[in-house]
């Protein structure tokens, strides 16, 4: 649960407020991006300059999730120490650390995303994923994770949280979700649980779209509605809405526009204030995205928003407080519904203790950097903990005729057929590791990546070649807007490819969508370790030679013969 403020938080609180000017009040309602200034970003004059004339509240850093993780953990602190100098009133630095604080710093700890969690289904090491994220993330200059997501992944097509997300069912998600939420909080990092009121129905992306989470009111209450619920009575003190309607709740307008929850007072003030409870802060989902840019004009989007029940706006641009304090003036937005946003805004603030920040901006709660990482011992407990999880997620979905594991001994060549391209030109070379690593076992690996013509394999079989096993790895990232949650473009040409030879039955081991059967039905055996993360990659490889055990169990329906899928995201129009 939330903890009390004290009455000298709560004093703070009340004349932080009262000594603010509407610029300022609308500034604590926006959150800023640290990587699109207008300068670089550590010139201490223009940040001076561009916080008098923008005096946000918030700002994010670190690389976004949807690209990749950036830069050093002692340059972000030394930003945010700068700015905390900088700025009048303290700050909050948010990030996408979705999967430990080394999801947005390429220098901190990258753990196993949410889904390969979920496979070792572990709430112990659940409230450590949270704890260690919170540590180094905190020890870098953040206080506010945009994680975890308590999505569900219900349609098996979806392609924004394939593994962002905890699995399919309501009771492990919410369970495991509330630890790591915990294992945060503890240690001085707020969360933020989303994306309410649920993706993972629809087969769509709202980067590009409005989507749709077509569940029944009592479909959604059992699932969706669970999860949520479960956050809201361990004491998330923040939820991210997204730009996703709830037709049950919110129907289209005039019959057209789907309404997201971003825009929606039902879904955001009605629903998860009212019914359920919440009485942290609400924070938007990117306003840059497809699915919120459709729903009207600029001032239309960021007024409407805001008066939904948002309390902080992610990235709405500077243009936003010109557009609020026109509101205010002409009553389309109330200054006591402005007061209330940013009252909420700075309880979050006195509960992360961001208003004990020093004269030098320093973090009296941050562990202090050695080298980049968090000090040794702890530094090792992070590894550790990100090995351990690696262990224990590796799913082993199909074993048909014990094709696995394979014998060290009689494994002399193998065939490598990759399915890691898009198109010709786009290939992911990660990859690569899981081929060095059988090469380093003294394999000969013969690789397969071009698949014109569809017949090179039967060809290379009529010449008298024959290995000993062959591997089907799987990678394509859920975003650059390709949707790709699954083999799409010169990955799907390789599935047709390799089904051309007579003599292999490929292993199928996916480091991204668990549902690889699904388009690769004829496969014997498939290994599902949900992601490329280096120590992922190292067991899987040790875990097909019978070296490590397989310990993961499926979160999600992985094989369609063991049950038919639910495909109610493709009919989303009919509830």
């Amino acid at each position: 649960m939330q903890r009390a403020l004290t009455r000298e938080e709560q004093d703070w609180i009340e004349h932080t407020l009262a000594s603010m000017s509407l610029r300022e009040k609308i500034g604590q309602t926006m959150q800023d991006h640290a990587g699109r200034l207008p300068f670089k970003g550590n010139d201490e004059a223009a940040l001076a300059a561009y916080l008098k004339t923008y005096p946000v509240g918030s700002f994010f850093i670190g690389g976004e999730v949807i690209q990749k993780a950036a830069g050093k953990a002692e340059e972000y602190r030394d930003w945010a120490e700068q700015l905390q100098r900088i700025s009048k009133y303290p700050l909050l630095f948010s990030g996408d650390l979705e999967f430990g604080a080394g999801s947005a710093v390429k220098s901190l700890t990258a753990f196993p995303p949410l889904l390969g969690l979920a496979a070792a289904d572990d709430e112990a090491l659940a409230y450590e994923y949270g704890k260690f994220t919170a540590m180094e993330g905190r020890a870098a200059g953040f206080t506010w994770a945009l994680a975890p997501g308590t999505d569900l992944l219900l349609n098996w097509m979806n392609p924004v949280i394939t593994t962002r997300c905890l699995g399919d069912d309501a009771k492990r998600a919410a369970r495991l979700a509330g630890a790591v939420m915990r294992g945060m909080q503890d240690h001085g990092l707020a969360a933020c649980a989303k994306h309410f009121p649920g993706d993972g129905v629809d087969y769509r992306d709202q980067h590009i779209v409005t989507t749709i989470n077509g569940l029944s009111e009592e479909e959604w209450f059992a699932t969706y509605g669970q999860v949520s619920q479960h956050m809201i009575d361990q004491g998330v003190l923040s939820y991210m809405t997204g730009h996703i309607a709830l037709p049950w709740l919110e129907g289209n307008v005039q019959g057209e526009i789907p309404v997201p929850a971003t825009v929606s007072a039902r879904i955001t003030t009605e629903l998860l204030r009212g019914r359920m409870g919440f009485e942290g802060v609400v924070l938007s989902d990117a306003l840059d995205m497809g699915g919120f840019l459709a729903w009207g004009g600029y001032e239309k989007r960021m007024v409407d928003c805001f008066n939904s029940g948002t309390d902080v706006l992610l990235w709405p641009g500077v243009d936003y407080f010109e557009v609020m304090e026109q509101a205010v003036r002409e009553g389309t937005v109330r200054m006591e519904r402005l007061d209330a946003s940013v009252r909420r805004v700075l309880e979050l603030k006195a509960l992360l203790g961001v208003h004990r920040v020093d004269q030098k901006g320093r973090d009296p709660q941050a562990v202090p950097l050695l080298n980049d990482r968090l000090p040794p011992k702890l530094d090792l407990e992070a590894r550790q903990l990100s090995r351990t999880i690696a262990e224990r997620c590796i799913t082993l979905v199909r074993n048909r005729g014990d094709i696995l594991p394979l014998n060290p001994q009689t494994t002399r060549r193998v065939l490598v057929i990759l399915l890691n391209k898009v198109t010709e030109g786009r290939k992911y070379e990660r990859m690569n590791v899981f081929v060095e690593l059988l090469r380093a076992r003294g394999l000969q690996v013969d690789i397969l990546d071009e698949f014109e013509p569809l017949s090179t394999l039967r060809k290379w079989e009529l010449s008298g070649i024959r290995w000993d096993a062959a591997f089907a790895p799987y990678f394509l990232p859920l975003h650059g807007m390709m949707n790709t949650a699954r083999p799409v473009g010169e990955a799907a040409k390789a599935i047709w490819a390799m089904q051309h030879a007579e003599t292999i039955r490929p292993i199928g081991i996916s480091f991204a969508t668990p549902y690889l059967l699904q388009d690769m039905p004829f496969l014997d055996a498939l290994i599902n370790a949900y992601s490329l993360h280096e120590e992922t990659v190292e067991l899987t490889v040790k875990a097909l030679f019978g070296e490590v055990p397989f310990q993961g169990q499926s979160p999600v329906k992985a094989d369609p013969q063991d049950g038919s899928l639910d495909l109610r995201g493709l009919h989303h129009h009919e509830h």
